[in-house]
Formats: structure tokens, sequence, C-alpha cells
């Protein structure tokens, strides 16, 4: 037991990441106890928001049945969107960065998937990023191939984020041709690449002003690098046990791992559910 932390008596909102956060590897749904945590949590009062790195297209539809969650940040922060998909924000990278990306995956023989509003679409490399990054069939077939033509972002604006399939020393490569970028590991043996000063953190501060409360009444859940953000920030930030030394120095609290469930004894033990 982890006894009691004052800071819990502020908690109004709960952040979460999904993969390997809330719902581990393998596995669609969060379990029954950590559903019945968050409803407890939002009969007192408080909000669930989740975070993550996937797009909107890529959320696990159990969670839309599991929870009755209003925002949801998407794409590491750089998109914010409502339960339905509605966008309450966005932060698009630039063309020229999308090019030099574009460039770099195609000599460095990297899969590279941009995410745009509406879908991911690859623009380098399709079957080798299809591979890597989709679980299943069903996955796969939400992936647009337009690795010929690279025409997408003419009418769907310029990517909002960018996945990468690729060996470590070819990612390598490509993170000196952009260096705005920046690059995190995922546990999909590929990269998460995000704009520099956007983060996943970005999509909280929307919500916080239209709740009016500030990161003193956040309890936030992750376990990578790109959770980092909103970890130090949140009034308790918690690592998973499964998470990284580099993500759990920055942490408040490490709790068990996903697949034993640590949101869910995290939330019971600090009293906050």
């Amino acid at each position: 037991m982890h006894g009691m932390d004052k800071r819990a008596e502020n908690i109004k909102l709960i952040v979460c990441d999904i993969d390997n956060t809330i719902i581990p590897t393998g596995r669609e749904e969060i379990t029954g106890r950590l559903r019945a945590d968050f409803h407890k949590a939002i009969e007192k009062g408080i909000y669930v928001m989740i975070d993550t790195g996937r797009h909107y297209t890529f959320l696990q539809k159990s969670l839309f049945e599991d929870l009755p969650m209003d925002y949801i940040g998407t794409i590491n922060g750089a998109c914010l969107v409502r339960r339905d998909g509605t966008v309450i924000s966005k932060q698009a990278m630039s063309e020229d960065t999308m090019h030099r990306m574009t460039a770099s995956a195609l000599e460095n023989h990297i899969g590279l998937g941009f995410k745009f509003v509406d879908s991911i679409v690859t623009y380098a490399y399709h079957d080798q990023f299809v591979k890597g990054y989709c679980a299943n069939d069903y996955y796969a077939s939400l992936v647009k191939n337009d690795c010929e033509h690279r025409k997408h972002h003419l009418e769907w604006g310029m990517p909002l984020g960018t996945f990468l399939i690729g060996a470590d020393e070819d990612v390598s490569k490509m993170k000196d041709d952009v260096p705005e970028m920046t690059f995190a590991w995922s546990s999909k043996h590929g990269y998460d690449a995000f704009m520099a000063d956007i983060t996943k953190a970005t999509a909280v501060e929307p919500v916080l002003e239209m709740l009016g409360i500030g990161w003193e009444n956040v309890i936030a859940f992750g376990d990578a690098g790109n959770d980092t953000p909103f970890i130090e920030k949140a009034g308790i930030g918690v690592a998973l046990g499964n998470a990284r030394d580099d993500v759990q120095k920055h942490a408040d609290y490490v709790a068990d791992t996903c697949a034993n469930d640590g949101v869910a004894k995290m939330l019971e033990e600090l009293g906050i559910v």
C-alpha cells in the first residue's frame, strides 16, 4: 500500500495512455476491474480521458462500449477529438518536414505511415509498414496505400504525426534528416515520430481549460517515452511497472504492470476510487 497521498483529494481528471497501460499487448479491452473503477471515478465527478499515440480510427471499439469518455487525445497530442471523432484542436507538421521524412524513409528503407486527420496513409514501403504496425488484418485494412502518388495531403492537409517501421540504425539516420521531430521507441518494434514542440500534454491543455481545472487536478498513467510529458506535469504522475526506467524516473509512483491491472490497483490504493 502507498498510504494516503493528499494530492489524491484534488484529482478531477484521470488521463491514461492505452497500449501497455490500460490494455496489454494481445488484448483488445480493459479488465472488468478497471472498467468498474473508471465508472466509480466518473460517478464521483472525476473525468476520464484517453491520451494515445493511436489514430482515432485505430482506437479499440471496446473503449467506446466501456467508457463514457468525452475527450480523446490522439496522435501523440497532435489531435484532440470528441467521442464521435469531431476534431477540437489539431497541430500539423510543415510540408517541408513531410517531404524530408518521406525522402529519408525511401532512402533508408523505412516503412512510413503518416497520420492524417482522416486516416493513416503510407508514403513509403506499405507492406513493411503494415506488417510491423498492424496486429491483424482488420487494422491492416484501415491503412491506406499512397506510396505511388503520395498526394493524400493535397486533400486532407499536412500530417499530424508519423509512425516508422525500420531497424534502429536506419531510423537513427532519419533523426539527423528531421531534427525538428521527436522519435519515441514503441513496443511494436518501430518508432512514433512527432513534432518536438507537440506532446501528449498538448492534448490535455484544452481539456483542462474546458473543465476549469489545472494540472494539479490530474493523475496520469503511461508506460512509454511519449507519455513522459503528461506524467511529469500531472499532480500525480504514474508509470506502469512495465515501463522503461527512463519513464519510471519521471513518475511520482510506479504501479504494478499493465497485465496485472496496475492502473486499477493504483486508483484504489490512493483512494481515488
